[in-house]
């Protein structure tokens, strides 16, 4: 009798539900793009308003992203994940419109829609990921999932920023919408259910989901990664405004500050295939408490080296890689931490902590390093020792040794 072998977790991937996000997520990271590159340039040129307006449309769409996903989480397990993964992208289908609006109001209107339609799509959009690939192919998985919205936000800059300076931001917007709808209209069709077969008996009502919430939110090891989530990305947060200003004032030239940006991003998407790859072929305990060692490490050594344009880079491009490493693993232990039917809750519940780790890193790093500029790093090197340690007691719960 001939064996048979498993597949390879390359295989795995290659199914026609993950394949089909995968493309889709590339081409929504492609057309919503200059939404999050040009959007405070185009409130100045155009609208005449500060950069703190632009700062507050900015944490409008974090924190109400952050909250909203809640609800996303309970309607992607109660009506489907499909559903709400639609319902999420008709922020995106939107979002064009912002390069039309000269009306302030306007623009803070459908920012706030944005935020809201952004925490369904990332509930929702996370909870199709773990359900499309195997347990076994999860840390992959992630590291590619994740990759493909930033790969498309890189083409997104590359190729429909630039329309803003040839044929003005109208057109510009008026692609951007174009695209979307025609992406939303092939989204419907050609994206699978969101949930297999057998799953289906398990959904609810979106009240009795909701209240799921109250059991989820008490067990300990929920709340320790709610913590994991929240306090390592009050450190990104910060980084991802202060590195590449502290590397301007360093240096003097807006080019630095660019490469900087660009070389972390490259050599962070590296470290999420390797982490990930990682993950299933040896289990997650290890990666995760290293790469929680990694932030922690990183964040010190920018505190140490504020100033310094050498230890900026190597500590910013180590942050960027270490911190990203740390999020690849964060679908995987969701997935081994509750049950099917709770997933999109748990995501719900992560990406609320996310968004609030996100906002309270830009504002505090902001103020911070006013006072000196490796005070932020300081403050960070504290919360992302006490996430390594509650990380740690995570890994201790859920994880045997040997993993």
């Amino acid at each position: 009798m001939r064996e048979t072998r498993a597949p390879s977790i390359w295989a795995d991937l290659l199914n026609r539900r993950f394949v089909s996000q995968w493309v889709i997520s590339f081409c929504n990271g492609t057309l919503t793009a200059p939404t999050y590159s040009l959007l405070a340039v185009y409130v100045e040129s155009v609208l005449h308003r500060p950069p703190i307006f632009s700062a507050g449309l900015r944490a409008a769409l974090l924190v109400l992203g952050g909250f909203v996903s809640i609800l996303g989480g309970a309607l992607s397990d109660s009506l489907g994940r499909k559903q709400t993964y639609l319902l999420g992208l008709t922020g995106p289908v939107l979002s064009g419109f912002m390069f039309f609006s000269e009306s302030p109001a306007i623009l803070l209107t459908l920012c706030v829609y944005s935020g809201v339609c952004w925490g369904f799509q990332t509930t929702a959009s996370q909870s199709y990921m773990m359900d499309a690939v195997s347990g076994r192919s999860l840390g992959l998985g992630a590291a590619v999932y994740f990759i493909g919205f930033t790969l498309g936000n890189s083409l997104g800059n590359l190729v429909l920023a630039p329309l803003s300076d040839t044929l003005g931001f109208r057109a510009m917007g008026g692609i951007m919408v174009g695209g979307m709808v025609f992406l939303f209209i092939g989204t419907i069709f050609l994206l699978p259910g969101g949930r297999p077969e057998g799953l289906r008996s398990s959904q609810g009502t979106f009240r009795k989901t909701m209240g799921g919430y109250s059991g989820l939110v008490r067990q300990p090891v929920v709340l320790m990664l709610m913590g994991v989530r929240y306090l390592p990305t009050c450190y990104w947060g910060a980084a991802t405004l202060l590195f590449p200003l502290l590397i301007f004032r360093a240096v003097g030239t807006n080019t630095a500050a660019a490469h900087f940006t660009a070389v972390s991003l490259v050599i962070a998407a590296c470290f999420q295939v390797a982490v990930g790859r990682l993950c299933d072929r040896f289990g997650r305990r290890r990666p995760i408490l290293i790469a929680g060692a990694a932030v922690t490490l990183s964040a010190l050594g920018a505190a140490l080296c504020a100033r310094s344009f050498a230890g900026l880079y190597l500590f910013g491009v180590a942050g960027a890689a270490s911190a990203w490493s740390l999020s690849t693993t964060m679908p995987g232990l969701m997935n081994d931490i509750v049950d099917e039917e709770e997933k999109g809750r748990i995501v719900g519940a992560a990406h609320l902590a996310w968004s609030l780790g996100m906002t309270s890193g830009n504002l505090g790093g902001g103020w911070l390093v006013e006072v000196h500029p490796g005070l932020p790093f300081y403050v960070a090197t504290a919360f992302c020792a006490l996430s390594f340690l509650l990380a740690w007691g995570i890994c201790q719960r859920i994880y045997p040794r040997r993993n």
